[in-house]
């Protein structure tokens, strides 16, 4: 079982960044968040094919069974932060998405300039954020959407590089990267994205997200997290293509993200 560190502060969760990054004074229209506004992507989501959810610690122990009946395909469960936290919920969380027949993965929420990227990945692997060829488990996600410490677009190209390299060269894989153009575009800059890293947007509004929408130099999306009050626990997601396409999203260690 994953424990909390003893450091004090600084644990955040995606969704309270994202209301706050999002809402701001356009209120719940703007993000999309309530039920009625979420409703129009919820249905062009839940009709167009595979469909998954991500989870942290806020939701604690989930009812995988629950998912799967309303079906739910896959998950991505947080389970490190910085180099420093780990939840505590994600045994129950990974393990049981798996064992309800769900394909699974692992995410780490990076704190750029807080540690090293090496010593942060290190610290994701070490606690079950690899890759395994079983056709279950999707390649890990690095969610960057924090700069805790205020580096400049040159230095968090850099971070986020530094991480993903290390990644694949322990893994065979590369990870997926989670983020938002609203903070992407901002901070680590819209002329710039890593190489041949598949994209899991944040883009809670009724049509999945086209143009500047999109963020850095990518020009597809992977996964659109379209929803962070269901109708799955957690953040609901939508896999952009086939099923063929998401096979070889689990198992080829050689994908081709969309985006290329």
């Amino acid at each position: 079982m994953n424990t909390v560190s003893a450091r004090p502060a600084h644990r955040i969760d995606r969704r309270t960044v994202l209301r706050s990054a999002l809402l701001g004074t356009a209120g719940a229209v703007a993000l999309g968040g309530t039920a009625a506004a979420l409703a129009p992507a919820r249905a062009r989501a839940e009709d167009a094919g595979i469909r998954g959810q991500d989870v942290s610690s806020h939701q604690g122990e989930v009812d995988w069974a629950a998912q799967k009946e309303l079906g739910s395909r896959f998950a991505y469960c947080k389970t490190t932060q910085g180099n420093w936290y780990t939840n505590e919920f994600f045994s129950q969380q990974y393990g049981g998405s798996y064992d309800a027949g769900l394909v699974h993965g692992a995410y780490h929420w990076a704190e750029p300039g807080n540690s090293d990227p090496v010593e942060e990945c290190e610290f994701f692997l070490k606690n079950d954020g690899g890759w395994t060829d079983d056709g279950r488990t999707m390649p890990g996600m690095l969610d960057v959407e924090d700069n805790p410490g205020g580096l400049s677009q040159a230095e968090l190209q850099a971070w986020v590089t530094e991480w993903i390299d290390h990644y694949r060269k322990e893994t065979g894989r590369t990870p997926v990267v989670y983020t938002g153009a609203w903070f992407w575009d901002d901070q680590v800059g819209p002329q710039w994205s890593p190489e041949n890293a598949p994209l899991h947007v944040a883009h809670y509004k009724p049509d999945p997200p086209v143009g500047v929408e999109i963020p850095g130099t990518w020009n597809a999306w992977e996964i659109w997290q379209y929803s962070d009050s269901g109708p799955f626990a957690g953040d609901s997601n939508l896999f952009h293509g086939s099923e063929a396409q998401f096979e070889s999203f689990v198992t080829d260690a050689d994908y081709d993200p969309v985006s290329n």
